[in-house]
């Protein structure tokens, strides 16, 4: 429905045209008489500039007492304001902001106190967000709280300092957007408008070690304008490299690096590129070589179990938690790249795939060298024990002092090395899901959250039948248990079945 709109005088004017449920009802010179005069129409506590202001510019509706509010206001003065606030625009109807999976949140100090908040150590609540990003926003991504200029008078602060312009908090968004008033107490006014928000947990609090907008020194690729001039909003997409150059400069020892991947992740290269915000001329070429450095940051990209697009088949596959990996044919432990992976200046970021006609790979974590072989092409072992990541599917307590089986030839395998493989894991748990095969126990339903996909899986396959060629058929050969049923099952040597082990529920 296209709604009428006002047209200004002059270049100071901000006229402003009220819909009330698609009907207009009035209009007015400026933001400020027409929310005054919505006040005393809807019978709401408060001036609601904001919202007027929010829907002249950035289309946002405003719901209030069962009814919902639309503004309008003359094309070129909005225009005007998204290009003074650097918002690109695609066209007349809607701003060009670019996606990226990560968020600043800005927070008003004089209307919310964040320092109380951060104060109570409360780790978990909602936070308002700009309503037309509403679905760009999922679970698991990062965001971090900005506070802008803090103009709260004696009384608000109550004795306390007033907090500099800077980062407090980095957040992770843990479900969709919902439309709700519900705010905490740590609100200097009390209001019913409904708004929507994010549930969020704080997964860094900086109160006492705040990253300030004056000390932080951000070079071309990590800048993000909306975080260092501020935005009036309530949310706007965040630069990932801003977000990794914030997180080398929280220096807390029990701080934690933030990556913009998440273990377990499936990710494209073109993603990848749109995270680092890499050139378009830098973008293909030696990325799609397999492996490349970027901003001191090395990235493998990985064939396993079959071979690569270029028809080599280098036997790449994980051995319980470890990446067995082979370098170009023509590389040796003195190419510098190689040279590069066993000492390194940063991350070493490695996804992989078993099709290499899918372009999306999954984020195995940050890997360090374990073990290598001064071959062409290089053999190495690579590990994944990042404090900073978190391997939802990895379990260390799988099987105590596992003991290794020889068979004639056969090579000494651990029952972990094929109850511990991700690939193998993952596979198996899509198709039989995270609940206990014996107990049917689930770690989601006790524990929420914290318990999501955790979950072990046992080998059924006996030791003395596995060969050194041998490949694990996660539907055919592992089963999810849980820890204690699973220590049940390696009680005996050979295992128990799952059979007899519920049999044993069933005597109890």
């Amino acid at each position: 429905m296209n709604l009428r709109k006002p047209v200004a005088i002059n270049k100071v004017e901000k006229p402003v045209i009220i819909f009330k449920n698609e009907s207009e009802l009035k209009e007015f010179p400026s933001i400020q008489t027409a929310s005054k005069w919505l006040k005393e129409y809807s019978g709401y506590k408060y001036i609601p500039y904001k919202q007027v202001e929010n829907g002249i510019f950035f289309g946002e509706n405003w719901s209030y007492n069962g009814d919902t509010y639309v503004f309008t206001t003359d094309e070129n003065v909005r225009l005007a304001k998204l290009e003074e606030l650097g918002i690109e625009t695609e066209n007349k109807n809607k701003p060009k902001v670019e996606f990226t999976g990560f968020w600043t949140f800005f927070c008003n100090p004089k209307k919310w106190a964040i320092d109380d908040f951060l104060a109570s150590n409360k780790v978990e609540d909602t936070f308002s967000i700009t309503s037309w990003q509403k679905d760009w926003f999922k679970e698991g991504q990062l965001g971090i709280i900005r506070v802008g200029h803090d103009y709260r008078n004696k009384e608000q602060l109550n004795d306390q300092p007033k907090l500099k312009r800077g980062i407090y908090a980095v957040v992770e968004v843990t479900g969709q957007p919902i439309y709700s008033s519900e705010r905490d107490e740590h609100y200097y006014e009390e209001s019913d408008q409904e708004t929507y928000r994010v549930p969020v947990k704080y997964i860094r609090n900086l109160l006492n070690t705040p990253v300030l907008l004056d000390d932080l020194n951000l070079e071309e690729h990590e800048y993000d304008n909306y975080l260092v001039e501020g935005f009036q909003a309530s949310s706007m997409p965040l630069n990932p490299q801003t977000l990794l150059k914030i997180s080398k400069l929280v220096d807390k020892p029990e701080a934690t690096a933030i990556y913009p991947y998440k273990v377990g992740g499936e990710y494209s290269r073109k993603d990848v590129y749109k995270l680092l915000k890499v050139p378009e001329s830098k973008q293909g070429g030696i990325w799609n070589t397999g492996y490349t450095t970027y901003s001191n940051d090395i990235y493998i990209f990985a064939t396993i179990n079959s071979a690569g697009t270029t028809g080599h088949d280098y036997d790449n596959k994980f051995i319980g938690d470890n990446l067995q990996w082979f370098s170009k044919n023509n590389h040796s432990l003195n190419t510098p790249s190689i040279q590069a992976m066993l000492n390194p200046k940063g991350n070493i970021f490695i996804f992989t795939r078993e099709d290499s006609s899918n372009p999306y790979f999954v984020y195995q974590g940050n890997g360090r060298v374990k073990e290598y072989e001064d071959t062409r092409p290089v053999k190495i072992i690579w590990e994944f024990n990042d404090p900073n990541e978190e391997y939802s599917n990895k379990t260390t307590e799988e099987v105590d002092n596992p003991e290794k089986y020889t068979e004639g030839a056969t090579k000494q395998v651990s029952v972990n090395v094929y109850e511990r493989n991700p690939v193998a894991r993952r596979k198996c748990i899509e198709h039989y899901g995270c609940s206990c095969v014996v107990c049917n126990f689930n770690f989601e339903k006790t524990y929420g959250d914290l318990g999501k996909d955790f979950i072990h899986v046992h080998h059924l396959k006996e030791l003395h039948t596995i060969g050194e060629e041998y490949e694990v058929d996660p539907i055919t050969d592992l089963r999810p248990v849980c820890p204690n049923c699973h220590a049940m099952l390696h009680k005996r040597k050979p295992a128990y079945s799952i059979e007899e082990l519920k049999g044993f529920l069933i005597i109890k």
